[in-house]
């Protein structure tokens, strides 16, 4: 089973299974300048230009009240009785079921999207940028050549955390948005956070699976909703290839062998997702690798990065160190990872001593954690790659690279600089594609 106990990045965790009455609330927050979980690509399964909207048959305003009749209706006569998986169109609408089982009314074209966390955007972007309304955070720094001008200009209008601060919503509906995307947990979590966006916006809010090992559902699911089944299937289908293939390899690690890591974060590297969160939870399960930072209690606070000190870090001996770097705008850089090789505090942490310490690739954003997109299926095989060379041979982490962004990014530019820049301290010999 999947494990359900995952911090809320972007909200604080609901308590209890309720909802309504008694439930911690889902809370938006305003964008800030930018921020380095900063996306890329190019068009996806419709023309890299956005096309001219035809008018709106309604507003957010009359949609909720059409969506309510057409509810009403249901109740009363059956008239929607049993549409939800199918997708049944009434006029402007239809009723659809989203991954964590709720009944939705959703235009029946749907042409823009705004996403409420990274997590979907990232993925959205790598399906169909042209439906993106905006993004979370302004995309950043070098990011910028991954990403083709006229995305790059999309406005950034915030993302849902829980921090308190709330977005403007009418600057959300003035993008026109047919649809907020909510990837999040599956579950009543997930549920009532979409639900919470869905009475803040007053527009359609689908909740989506966000969890690395439903990545090819996803894809099929979301392509479907937005009409671009042919490109879903595309990244659907390579997901479950990579998939199985990682699956493989961490069967084949003996229970003796299997490793943890520590996540660095934060500008002294003095920060964790611990065990639990949902930032990399699921993805270290894939890999069948450990979390040393067991801190029950912590993984469900705000943004999920509780304080560590380096004692705690030396007593939990991890046999590597994953570092977490970003930026927060276009003129702020971090560089924990050659902060931590040149404090000798931290050269008291064995594995920091023996050299096994990797920066986790950022660019356009993170391929193991922050936001927990479907990047995660080429951060997996990278971990696997450095943390057991001798089990994942036949991975080249060159050709990983390049074939992962060419097909999720639509991106053809890597020369031999960037590629060391992306891979070098990653680990990885951007040359012959193994471990350095």
């Amino acid at each position: 089973m999947k494990n359900k106990q995952r911090d809320n990045c972007y909200a604080d965790r609901v308590r209890g299974n309720t909802r309504g009455k008694g439930r911690e609330r889902a809370l938006p927050i305003k964008a800030e300048p930018s921020f380095g979980d900063g996306l890329e690509g190019a068009s996806a399964c419709l023309s890299a230009a956005r096309p001219s909207r035809a008018p709106r048959a309604f507003t957010r305003r009359s949609f909720l009240g059409l969506a309510a009749v057409a509810a009403a209706s249901a109740c009363a006569g059956g008239l929607l009785d049993g549409c939800a998986g199918a997708g049944f169109a009434q006029g402007n609408l239809r009723n659809v079921a989203d991954m964590g089982g709720r009944s939705v009314m959703v235009p029946e074209q749907i042409d823009r999207v705004f996403c409420t966390n990274p997590i979907g955007t990232v993925d959205l972007f790598a399906l169909a940028p042209e439906k993106l309304a905006g993004w979370n955070f302004r995309p950043a720094g070098d990011n910028k050549k991954y990403i083709p001008d006229e995305y790059f200009a999309l406005p950034s209008l915030g993302v849902w955390m829980g921090a308190g601060s709330v977005p403007n919503a009418e600057e959300i509906a003035a993008q026109d948005p047919d649809v907020l995307l909510c990837y999040w947990t599956a579950d009543e979590v997930g549920g009532g956070m979409a639900d919470d966006i869905r009475d803040e916006t007053g527009l359609p809010v689908v909740l989506v699976d966000y969890d690395v090992r439903s990545a090819p559902e996803m894809f099929r699911y979301v392509g479907g909703l937005v009409g671009c089944e042919e490109r879903g299937e595309e990244l659907a289908a390579f997901c479950e290839r990579k998939l199985a293939r990682i699956e493989r390899i961490a069967a084949s690690i003996p229970e003796s062998e299997r490793k943890s890591v520590f996540l660095a974060q934060g500008n002294d590297g003095l920060t964790t997702d611990p065990v639990g969160s949902m930032h990399v939870t699921d993805a270290l399960e894939l890999i069948k690798t450990g979390n040393v930072a067991d801190m029950p209690g912590t993984e469900g606070k705000g943004m999920g990065m509780p304080s560590v000190n380096l004692e705690q870090i030396i007593t939990w001996n991890p046999d590597a160190v994953l570092v977490a770097e970003f930026n927060m705008s276009d003129s702020e850089s971090s560089d924990i990872y050659g902060a931590i090789q040149q404090d000798a505090h931290w050269n008291n942490v064995p594995c920091v001593r023996a050299g096994e310490i990797y920066r986790i690739p950022q660019s356009p954003f993170s391929w193991f954690g922050r936001p927990p997109s479907a990047a995660r299926v080429l951060g997996c095989l990278w971990v696997l790659k450095v943390l057991y060379p001798q089990y994942a041979s036949d991975i080249n982490m060159r050709d990983e690279t390049v074939e992962f962004y060419r097909t999720f990014y639509r991106y053809d530019g890597f020369d031999e600089y960037t590629l060391d820049q992306l891979l070098g301290a990653a680990g990885i010999d951007s040359v012959t594609g193994e471990k350095r």
